[in-house]
């Protein structure tokens, strides 16, 4: 099992979601802790600039995360909804 942890930032975004995008996120991190790589539930890819990062794509939003795998944890760093911005 793996520990998922936002920030201050992402858990922000999170709070600010509406009620149906919450829970579709929220659904995500519990995968998360069980796979970090779900690939075959989600819109998986991996952030090519930065090493062990990746973003999953659920409808309008993005999270973006970072597996430590010696730690076992999930460092979730953004939660934005999809705009020209979203990955720089």
């Amino acid at each position: 099992m793996f520990n998922v942890l936002l920030g201050k930032k992402p858990q922000k975004s999170f709070e600010q979601l509406d009620e149906k995008a919450r829970k579709r996120v929220y659904s995500v991190f519990e995968v998360l802790e069980v796979n970090p790589w779900p690939a075959k539930d989600f819109d998986l890819a991996k952030i090519e600039s930065l090493e062990d990062c990746f973003r999953i794509r659920i409808g309008k939003y993005r999270v973006c995360y970072h597996v430590n795998t010696n730690a076992k944890e999930i460092t979730v760093y953004r939660i934005e909804k999809k705009k020209d911005s979203t990955y720089k």
